[in-house]
């Protein structure tokens, strides 16, 4: 048996590699190990096989009957251009927002110039109620981000602020980007 790794952003792969006698004969050398590997990843699993986290995404809104908007700040339509190209996406996702600053976010939102302000989990949450609202869509998700300033900014990492706002709750995390890297942990919302 081999395990194997494989970072590709924003994800990583766990592969396991098994040589059996026939089908049944693999399936039983790897089932103990599949078995392992869940339990210590636990959550951290969001696709398996040929699934990627985006589609996974789409399916349990899909399997919700349930819609998507997206709010991004700095991001310039990653999150967006990871969901839209999909082949069932038009049966999901509603509405992307890409603004560069506050200003047009709060334009694009239909909103005073002094509703959006800063990259703050207050803001991502306020963000997400409006906005799904204004698209009539049964989920928006909103990423800020805020890059450090100075001249080596980059390096220095900066801020990012999530929320998911359902038309019962909103869920939302801050978090820390260093030198480049995302350190986010949003945990389970309810579709």
């Amino acid at each position: 048996l081999k395990l194997g790794f494989r970072a590709h952003y924003p994800q990583l792969e766990t592969k396991l590699t098994v040589r059996g006698a026939d089908l049944d004969d693999a399936h039983r050398k790897l089932a103990p190990v599949e078995h392992e590997v869940r339990k210590r990843l636990g959550n951290f699993i969001l696709a398996e096989d040929e699934k990627r986290l985006e589609g996974v995404i789409l399916e349990a809104l899909r399997n919700k009957n349930a819609s998507l908007c997206v709010v991004e700040t700095l991001t310039g339509g990653a999150v967006t251009a990871r969901l839209a190209p999909l082949a069932t996406a038009e049966n999901v996702f509603r509405q992307s927002i890409v603004a560069r600053n506050f200003s047009d976010l709060s334009v694009a939102l239909g909103s005073d110039a002094g509703a959006f302000t800063q990259t703050s989990v207050q803001t991502a949450e306020a963000a997400a109620r409006t906005a799904r609202q204004k698209t009539n869509a049964t989920h928006a998700l909103v990423v800020l981000v805020e890059i450090d300033t100075g001249a080596d900014r980059i390096d220095l990492g900066g801020t990012i602020c999530l929320a998911i706002a359902t038309e019962s709750a909103v869920v939302s995390r801050q978090a820390r980007m260093l030198g480049g890297r995302e350190w986010v942990r949003m945990g389970a919302v309810e579709m």
